[in-house]
């Protein structure tokens, strides 16, 4: 009196309820290692992941959380990518800046120090006119001396 239906304790587990297990799987083990390298120092023994559903199928608490997107979160290794990213790319733009107020500054200081350098040219311009002035004139007062001397 054998039916051909399978047997009460075997239930059929679809290929999304696999994925589903496997990424559960592949996360606890990821938790499973961090806690177990952050707690093996101080001798503490890392907490064991709930257990499965017993009739095959994963209760809400048992599924990872999947965002809009229909990707898995796979928390520990996403979140350290995304912050190896976020950091590098902070570093970059900090760097970038960082160098074009360096440049910046080097054009102001080479713009300020050609704009002093027209300055004490002319600067120096005027001060031989003045002496060829001055020159001019202590000849011309000698002159005038030379000629009120000579006249009786």
């Amino acid at each position: 009196m054998n039916s051909t239906s399978p047997p009460p304790a075997f239930v059929r587990v679809s290929e999304r309820d696999l994925t589903e297990i496997e990424l559960y799987s592949v996360d606890s083990i990821n938790d499973l290692h961090r806690t177990h390298s952050e707690q093996h120092s101080k001798g503490v023994q890392p907490p064991r992941p709930p257990p499965p559903s017993t009739n095959g199928n994963l209760q809400m608490q048992d599924r990872p959380v999947v965002y809009q997107t229909g990707q898995a979160d796979r928390r520990p290794c996403v979140s350290r990518l995304n912050h190896i990213l976020t950091s590098t790319r902070r570093n970059y733009f900090l760097t970038c800046a960082v160098i074009t107020a360096f440049l910046l500054t080097l054009i102001l200081i080479f713009s300020f120090l050609v704009q002093q350098s027209r300055a004490l040219h002319i600067l120096t311009e005027m001060v031989k006119q003045e002496r060829e002035t001055v020159e001019d004139i202590a000849q011309l007062l000698k002159r005038h001396i030379n000629l009120t001397e000579q006249r009786p």
